[in-house]
């Protein structure tokens, strides 16, 4: 697993992990008040059916017995008369003090009003409590059967019972309701709230976490994009550094070329008379004779190179013309190292003197790498050629390939694949292309060989 993907999965999955254990807290809150209140208003219904229908037999029975001389029991009767349904169990009235005045039926065991009771209904509170499992044997007489039989759902309401005045209390109703109906109202609608809760829970859980996943790839995106920039500026600052060392060196070595253009042309005297004189090591002469002619010319050609850069003298080159440099100074590498060498190609564009020549330059050093990487016999080709606005240079050998350790570090400095080697000339190439606009890339590496391109965009 990607080190930055790794540092930010845990991070992402404890912000994650905290967001659903919040939310679940939340929702099994707001489902358990939901329940609370709907069931609430469920169980007090019965409640507010009963109490108009009590009142309005006590208002029909009061008018009835208008003018005589009747006392609340009588009054009251008329409500327990009025209660005879086939899911009612029991029903008990009380008097306005909260004493018992008539049962039904009379199988029932307990009839007594609590205190608590009895001060809420004084308020003119209704009161609903539901038993979900309601001993009726503990209740009435004469209940046998199995357990299960003798435990049933119930209801049970309390009702203040007052006449045509409603500050005058005459007594109280107590309603025992078989509730088995509800039982199944109730059981139905805590499966339903149940399955919204599930069901609240899993889009929620997904949404978060498709917002963290969001959230954690985005995150990761922004580093990204954080580290290149980072590994850019880090990169731009070495190129700065290198450009400001490569200046300094510039003109140190300008100074340099010229003090020992003159030694190394005493010293090609001094060589070429020995050589002349003969002797058993005649040969060896001309031989050294012709490396220092080589290093003369190459001493002369960089401090033309220069001497243009500080005079800002400029002429054109065309690219047959830069073929053909690069082939007069690459001959004789390649027939000393036995490899075979090949020019192609050229354009008619010019280029400036400065560019033409830095072309040269960084072509002559992509060259003289192919050649020692490459055995005898074999081959080292480069192209000139043109196309889509750019010039480009190709130079490919035969040779065994770059070490794939070094491929990604191939233009850092101090990377080399030669014994020796300071692995200078790349980094320093790639520098000089910068420098005139142009690219350089590795195209292609293998068993079969090497190839590098240099595209120069034309200017208009």
């Amino acid at each position: 697993m990607n080190p930055r993907l790794s540092r930010l999965a845990l991070p992402a999955l404890a912000v994650g992990a905290l967001l659903v254990a919040i939310f679940a807290v939340m929702v099994v809150r707001f489902r358990a008040e939901l329940r609370a209140e709907i069931r609430r208003t469920i169980i007090d219904r019965d409640a507010a059916v009963l109490r108009p229908v009590a009142l309005r037999q006590l208002a029909q029975r009061e008018a009835a017995l208008a003018g005589q001389s009747a006392g609340p029991a009588d009054l009251l009767a008329a409500v327990l008369e009025s209660a005879q349904q086939e899911d009612m169990l029991a029903m008990v009235i009380f008097d306005a003090q909260g004493r018992v005045l008539r049962v039904a039926p009379e199988s029932l065991l307990f009839a007594e009003l609590p205190l608590d009771d009895y001060l809420r209904l004084l308020k003119l509170e209704s009161i609903s409590r539901y038993h979900p499992d309601f001993p009726l044997d503990r209740y009435f007489l004469g209940v046998g059967g199995p357990p299960e039989q003798r435990r049933t759902p119930v209801l049970e309401v309390l009702l203040p019972l007052h006449g045509r005045d409603a500050a005058k209390i005459l007594g109280f109703a107590q309603y025992y309701i078989n509730a088995r109906p509800l039982a199944q109202e109730l059981a139905a609608i805590d499966e339903r709230v149940n399955r919204q809760t599930a069901a609240t829970l899993g889009i929620g859980v997904l949404l978060i976490a498709a917002v963290v996943t969001a959230a954690y790839f985005g995150l990761h995106r922004a580093q990204r994009v954080i580290a290149e920039r980072n590994e850019r500026l880090i990169r731009a600052n070495f190129e700065l550094t290198l450009a400001a060392k490569a200046s300094a060196l510039g003109q140190l070595t300008s100074h340099l070329m010229h003090d020992l253009q003159g030694s190394v042309a005493g010293l090609r005297a001094v060589v070429a008379g020995r050589g002349a004189n003969g002797g058993a090591a005649g040969s060896d002469w001309e031989a050294a004779a012709g490396y220092t002619e080589r290093m003369q010319a190459m001493i002369q050609e960089t401090v033309a190179l220069l001497g243009d850069t500080a005079s800002q003298t400029s002429y054109e080159l065309t690219g047959h013309e830069l073929a053909a440099i690069t082939r007069h100074r690459n001959a004789a590498l390649a027939v000393e190292k036995g490899v075979v060498f090949s020019v192609e190609g050229g354009f008619d564009q010019n280029l400036d003197s400065h560019r033409g020549s830095l072309l040269c330059l960084i072509t002559s050093n992509l060259v003289q790498n192919a050649i020692d990487a490459t055995d005898a016999g074999r081959r080292v080709g480069v192209v000139f050629h043109n196309g889509d606005g750019a010039v480009k240079v190709t130079v490919a050998d035969e040779g065994h390939g770059i070490p794939e350790d070094l491929r990604e570090h191939l233009f850092e400095p101090g990377r080399s694949g030669r014994p020796g080697g300071s692995g200078l000339g790349l980094a320093i190439s790639r520098l000089l292309a910068r420098q005139i606009g142009a690219t350089l890339a590795l195209d292609a590496t293998g068993p079969a060989g090497t190839s590098f391109s240099l595209t120069l965009p034309l200017g208009d």
